[in-house]
């Protein structure tokens, strides 16, 4: 395990500018390859081509592809977190359920519309041997943080109840995002009736979960 993290984690954490924005250029266009040619016929090569450097260079950032993949699924999870601490920042104990809703729909759709370049990736994360430790420990932190936040809420959930709601709710919210931007759902009408839904389970559970 730890020889697999060894070769998963980039060889440098650039310090100058110019470094960083190489790296970030590394990501960026590995996200856009994954949109065109697909996660199989992604190569090292194909993505230094595309940047515009050679593979050596390119291995001076990441020593393989698993490696930019892993990076690219480490800022993925970031956003999500992101999303969640907004949430949490907010005055829920009072707050209605409907402006809750929005909030965290329209939250999360903000970072599955804003990386539709990466989420081929996150599809894969539960079944891509290098990157299911990293998506585990997301899940587990994403469980526990949403229901966190629905015992926050003026709802009739104990414990059990909310981790259950979370776990559920994030299945639910998760698989209708991809389905979204990844094809060609209309996101209006599907953003909806997630929030309906999202309505529909929080008001079972303000009267008796």
């Amino acid at each position: 395990d730890k020889m697999m993290t060894k070769t998963l984690r980039p060889r440098t954490n650039p310090v100058q500018n110019r470094a960083r924005k190489q790296r970030d250029k590394i990501l960026a266009t590995t996200a856009e390859l994954l949109k065109t040619v697909g996660l199989d016929d992604l190569t090292t090569i194909l993505v230094a081509k595309k940047v515009g450097i050679s593979v050596g260079t390119l291995y001076h950032y990441f020593p393989n592809k698993h490696a930019i993949l892993y990076a690219l699924s480490e800022r993925w999870v970031e956003k999500v977190n992101s999303a969640v601490s907004e949430l949490e920042s907010q005055q829920l104990d009072n707050m209605a359920l409907k402006p809750f809703v929005t909030n965290l729909v329209d939250g999360f759709s903000v970072v599955y519309g804003d990386n539709q370049s990466s989420l081929p990736l996150v599809a894969v994360m539960p079944v891509a041997l290098e990157l299911q430790e990293i998506y585990s420990d997301f899940l587990s932190t994403i469980h526990l943080r949403l229901s966190d936040i629905f015992l926050r809420l003026p709802l009739s959930l104990s414990q059990d109840d909310a981790v259950h709601l979370a776990k559920f709710f994030w299945q639910i919210c998760h698989s209708v995002l991809l389905s979204i931007y990844c094809s060609d759902h209309n996101e209006q009408q599907s953003l909806a009736d997630l929030k309906f839904l999202s309505m529909s389970l929080l008001e079972r559970a303000r009267v008796n979960f």
